[in-house]
């Protein structure tokens, strides 16, 4: 369990209008701390007490300086910071830190627990824990996975998460939070197959139905073609379709018993007609070519 206390020293009467409390559980178990205070007066400094060790520390606040520094005591941390420059407007302080205490191992299930004590009045807190991106709730019949039992759920779309509101708080008072959670058995690997088998299987469809249409429209324009060919011009592309697509016009003429007058007057109407093409060999003799997108 971890467990924060906070002291104010130097001021008296001293309060908090807002305190917000945001715990990150990463999957290796670590944990991102964001404490928000917002006080109600101006203060100068600050000594948060911590059961546990953290490290990289951020300050953000809103007014003229801040001096927060991690105070190492072997076994856990505390952050001492001092101010200069809080006024009646500007009061707001957030400090963000890492632990890798505060969640256990209970089974096949995990266990954060985190302790803020209150040593001032608070009017307003609330308090967020944001399970791992692949962890959901365990479940539990007899009592609620989170504690205290009035948390609400919400999600983001990536994690779940449950939060407490709390108002009127007084020195003394503690908020103490858990939450019991699971990590499904390799759901990143099965995440990971998936989307990679998807993946796969929307390729191969996608080039089987392009080779697929493509070829019905190669087929098709052939078919319109060959509809629109009188029997001779198909002798003549059935001739160059049996030898590969293209073959010499004497072959035609040996293979279509049409004598070479007609042959070339056949084969300049389908040349003119962009179905084959003519290519000189030598002398009077030429390769006629039948064209693969005809």
């Amino acid at each position: 369990m971890i467990s924060i206390f906070l002291l104010i020293w130097n001021v008296r009467s001293a309060s908090l209008e807002y305190y917000g409390i945001e715990d990150t559980i990463n999957e290796d178990m670590s944990v991102l701390n964001v404490i928000t205070l917002k006080f109600k007066t101006p203060i100068t400094s600050l000594d948060y007490s911590l059961n546990f060790k953290i490290y990289d520390l951020n300050v953000t606040y809103d007014f003229d300086y801040a001096d927060c520094r991690i105070v190492d005591l072997g076994s856990r941390s505390d952050i001492s910071c001092d101010f200069k420059g809080m006024d009646s407007k500007r009061r707001m302080l957030t400090l963000s830190f890492y632990t890798k205490s505060g969640v256990k191992k209970s089974g096949r299930n995990y266990q954060f627990v985190a302790d803020y004590g209150i040593s001032l009045p608070v009017d307003r807190a609330f308090i967020l824990i944001k399970l791992p991106s692949n962890g959901v709730l365990a479940e539990d019949k007899t009592t609620r996975p989170y504690y205290p039992r009035d948390g609400k759920l919400m999600t983001d779309g990536k994690r779940i998460m449950v939060y407490w509101e709390r108002e009127n708080l007084t020195s003394g008072d503690t908020l103490q939070f858990s939450v019991l959670y699971t990590l499904p058995i390799f759901s990143n690997f099965i995440y990971n197959v998936v989307i990679i088998t998807s993946t796969f299987i929307v390729v191969v469809v996608m080039v089987a139905l392009t080779l697929y249409l493509r070829g019905r429209t190669e087929s098709s324009k052939e078919e319109v073609v060959k509809s629109v060919l009188n029997p001779d011009e198909k002798t003549i592309v059935n001739i160059l379709t049996s030898h590969g697509g293209k073959v010499s016009q004497k072959v035609i003429v040996r293979e279509s018993d049409f004598s070479k007058a007609k042959v070339s007057r056949l084969v300049k109407s389908l040349k003119e007609r962009g179905i084959v093409d003519i290519e000189p060999i030598s002398g009077r003799e030429n390769r006629i070519i039948l064209k693969k997108n005809f």
